[in-house]
């Protein structure tokens, strides 16, 4: 059973993340990457390669062009990974698995904040409780806007709600709206190693989502999805 595998690999790579490392520089000045972001993919690819030969990898070290297919895994070993290496405590290991075409479980591990989070078909879970999403008035809606350039879009998200938070990593952002503390989150990245778990961790929790080019989003429900899209979609 896919989801099993994935809480038991990401489980095992972990504890990795006690280990010391260091910091390199990663495309433009302001990204970084350490030596354990390289360490846990190469274990996590291997568990894989080990279990599921036939299934393709996307990753976001190795295998960044990668194409998302019927039958593969999607992963970030450390989604947060500026946060990780100045010790700040919100980062996490994510990883997703497609089968015959969907995505049929995830995992959103974030250790630091003794965290544990799953969904499969049968719904989404933090240490093995169930969650889901949490309702609330937009007007006190709390949410996240990830973008390059994403402060125009903030502020068109000002008029329906004030109350913007930026935590530095998506995995943490998809995690608390699956269990209810954040009520939304739009992104505007193309990788799907940092969206495709969490929005399936999301949807599984009964968030309204959204997936197209420019735009990805989970929210607490279509109203507040439709809002999300309207103001922070990038066309």
């Amino acid at each position: 059973m896919e989801i099993e595998f994935l809480k038991t690999i990401v489980k095992e790579a972990e504890q990795l993340t006690n280990k010391d490392f260091a910091v390199h520089p990663k495309g433009d000045r302001s990204d970084l990457v350490t030596d354990l972001d390289w360490e846990i993919e190469q274990f996590l690819i291997g568990k894989i390669r080990e279990s599921y030969p036939d299934f393709d990898i996307v990753s976001e070290e190795f295998n960044t062009d990668g194409k998302v297919t019927d039958n593969c895994f999607i992963i970030d070993p450390i989604d947060g990974t500026i946060n990780f290496a100045n010790h700040i405590p919100i980062w996490g290991i994510q990883i997703a698995c497609r089968k015959g075409g969907e995505t049929v479980a995830s995992v959103i591990d974030l250790p630091r904040l003794g965290e544990f989070y799953y969904a499969d078909k049968t719904g989404a879970y933090l240490n093995g409780q169930k969650i889901s999403v949490r309702e609330v008035p937009v007007k006190n809606a709390v949410y996240a806007v990830i973008a390059r350039g994403g402060l125009p879009l903030m502020q068109n998200m000002l008029p329906h709600s004030p109350n913007y938070r930026n935590y530095g990593a998506m995995c943490a952002v998809m995690a608390f709206t699956a269990c209810g503390r954040l009520h939304g989150v739009s992104f505007g990245s193309e990788n799907p190693w940092d969206y495709e778990p969490g929005l399936f961790l999301c949807k599984m929790a009964g968030a309204a989502t959204k997936s197209v080019k420019g735009f990805h989003a989970a929210a607490m429900n279509q109203e507040f999805l439709d809002i999300l899209e309207k103001e922070t979609r990038v066309r």
